[in-house]
């Protein structure tokens, strides 16, 4: 989600993508130990609030209007380096392996599908509410166009972290809804400010968050890169209809209440799609982690 609001601010996963077990390019490595894993992932976190506070501070320095685009939300990004800095080892043995690029297409199209319905959904809820719709307006004094690409390029610099590093990293060591929901509270937890807004809209803000991390979570799938890929499309898709609701205001009552309920039924409805039987044809051929 944006950066803005923060300490700064779904699809099958195919007989290949045993991305929990499957080690990275030198399969001759050992397996980490568990130790050296959660110290890889706590090096993550850290240095991931620690670039947040920097970026934040910088920010106001920085002749970038906020609004236009967030700069924490390179924070995770700066967090992956550190992290394969200090644990480039470790780190490599669990990078997920590559699908097809049919797969990717397939996660792309499910992706972009899960994201439209939600625009559709928050967007009914508005003209049915009576809610006035911002619209594609000008943001930062940017054009709107040129909102999108930084948009884009921010939504890349939190997804590099969440859905490319942390998500994986934690499948190696428990099932893909457990690192997924791992993955989503930790996303959640780091936008603080929509936890200072009230009960109402901190519950809500969780809710949407963690309803998006499903969706990413599991529509994300492959390696590395394709992981960040199809994630960061996903992201961006959401973030933009957030904006075409509510501008920089999507925390704000009603909208963070129609974006929760949007949320949760686009990843119930992606769940359900993957439950299918042709999913779970599929999921056969998974490794012990990436069933649950």
């Amino acid at each position: 989600m944006r950066g803005r609001i923060s300490t700064d601010k779904i699809g099958r996963v195919s007989p290949t993508d045993t991305s929990s077990t499957q080690p990275g390019p030198d399969c001759t490595m050992r397996s980490p130990t568990t130790a050296k894993v959660w110290g890889a992932l706590g090096v993550y976190v850290l240095s991931t609030l620690a670039a947040s506070v920097v970026l934040l501070a910088v920010q106001p320095h920085s002749g970038i209007d906020p609004a236009a685009l967030s700069l924490v939300q390179f924070a995770p990004t700066l967090g992956v380096l550190a992290t394969w800095l200090t644990f480039r080892k470790t780190v490599a043995v669990l990078l997920p392996a590559a699908v097809s690029a049919r797969q990717v297409g397939a996660s792309v199209v499910a992706v972009v599908t899960a994201c439209v319905s939600y625009w559709l959904l928050i967007t009914m809820a508005a003209v049915v509410s009576g809610t006035a719709l911002v619209g594609p307006a000008a943001v930062g004094g940017l054009p709107f166009a040129a909102f999108l690409l930084l948009q884009l390029l921010g939504a890349g610099g939190e997804e590099i972290g969440w859905r490319g590093l942390m998500q994986p990293m934690l499948e190696s060591r428990m099932t893909r809804f457990a690192a997924i929901s791992a993955t989503g509270a930790t996303w959640a937890l780091w936008h603080v400010q929509a936890f200072t807004a009230g009960l109402v809209i901190a519950v809500c803000f969780f809710v949407s968050t963690m309803a998006f991390a499903i969706v990413l979570g599991y529509l994300s799938t492959g390696s590395f890169h394709q992981r960040v890929l199809i994630a960061s499309i996903g992201h961006w898709l959401i973030n933009i209809a957030g904006y075409l609701l509510a501008g920089d205001n999507i925390v704000d009552r009603p909208q963070i209440v129609f974006t929760a309920i949007a949320a949760v039924l686009i990843a119930a409805g992606s769940m359900t799609v993957r439950g299918l039987p042709h999913g779970r044809h599929r999921v056969k051929g998974l490794s012990p982690h990436e069933r649950h």
